[in-house]
């Protein structure tokens, strides 16, 4: 279902959130044109992001599209999210997540200190992760974001 961050590379290749903006515009496959236009970004930064994703193996190449500008290769995300287990949240990640509610008059945080035991904790992710999951993608809506996280205080 979802990528494991998985090793020390894919850790230091997240560092950027530009990067963790690739994976999410990547839902589906597009070239580093397409990437470039839809995140508003230079093409070679966008390029040189989309290599480093590739050699870590967060992002495969999944064929080629001929445009008007020629034969551009395809990319796709290994996973249609990522999933980070212990220590593993990078800062890119998170700059990400505070860029989005700092820029969306709409977006919604909420934190909230409970006291539960290991099992508790255990249900409380499993069920925020099957509502995560349970939400359609909706053709022609705007992209959302959603980050789920349990963690101890």
């Amino acid at each position: 279902m979802d990528a494991l961050v998985a090793n020390a590379a894919q850790r230091q290749a997240l560092a950027h959130p530009t990067r963790h903006r690739i994976l999410l515009a990547l839902r589906t496959p597009s070239t580093v044109s397409a990437l470039a236009r839809e995140l508003r970004c230079n093409k070679g930064n966008v390029a040189h992001h989309v290599a480093a994703l590739e050699r870590v193996g967060l992002i495969r190449r999944a064929g080629t599209s001929v445009g008007r500008g020629g034969t551009g290769v395809l990319y796709e995300a290994v996973g249609p999210a990522l999933r980070f287990e212990g220590p593993d949240a990078t800062a890119g990640m998170m700059e990400l997540v505070t860029e989005g509610l700092i820029d969306d008059p709409e977006a919604f945080a909420f934190l909230r200190r409970v006291h539960l035991t290991p099992a508790q904790a255990r249900h409380l992710a499993e069920h925020l992760d099957r509502l995560a999951w349970s939400v359609p993608d909706t053709d022609g809506a705007p992209a959302t974001a959603v980050f789920v996280s349990v963690f101890r205080t």
